[in-house]
């Protein structure tokens, strides 16, 4: 029993890093300029479904979200190959035996989202700054369209 259990510990201490994706997304330069990029497309598309005319705005609109999400699916797929590639780097410059994600790591470990931010190229503060605020912007865009939406149904129905 003894000797399975050194065995299952793997002999010694493992080395275990962790990141906040999340803000590796939101403070690196790679990650800002995919979401400036994602903002573009979606902003192009809402300007073609408010072109359309009624007859055909149906179909714009389901067109634009396809091809909405299949680029942004794309968009995340081309960062997380990239912070994939910069954490193995990483991973072997700080000898780390595996990296993993901030929420799944309970208790010890080494955190290690900042050498990774240095790592991909950290983005200037005004950049984060004007990120975050455009984010803010969008989700209160979100939820303004939600609340209307909400709204119509109701008022169809008096």
């Amino acid at each position: 029993l003894v000797a399975s259990m050194a065995i299952l510990g793997g002999c010694g201490s493992n080395n275990i890093g962790y990141v906040d994706s999340v803000k590796v997304a939101n403070s690196t330069e790679k990650g800002i300029e995919i979401t400036k990029e994602i903002n573009a497309k979606k902003a192009e598309l809402d300007a073609k479904i408010a072109a359309a005319d009624e007859a055909s705005k149906a179909q714009v609109t389901t067109d634009a979200k396809q091809d909405f999400n299949a680029f942004t699916t794309a968009k995340n797929q081309e960062l997380k190959q990239y912070i994939d590639q910069q954490v193995n780097e990483l991973a072997k410059e700080k000898k780390l035996d595996v990296v993993l994600l901030k929420g799944a790591v309970v208790g010890g470990g080494v955190e290690v989202t900042d050498d990774l931010i240095n790592k991909m190229g950290k983005a200037s503060d005004e950049d984060i700054k004007a990120a975050e605020n455009e984010a803010n912007q969008q989700e209160a865009q979100q939820a303004q369209q939600g609340e209307a939406q909400q709204a119509q149904p109701a008022e169809a129905a008096q």
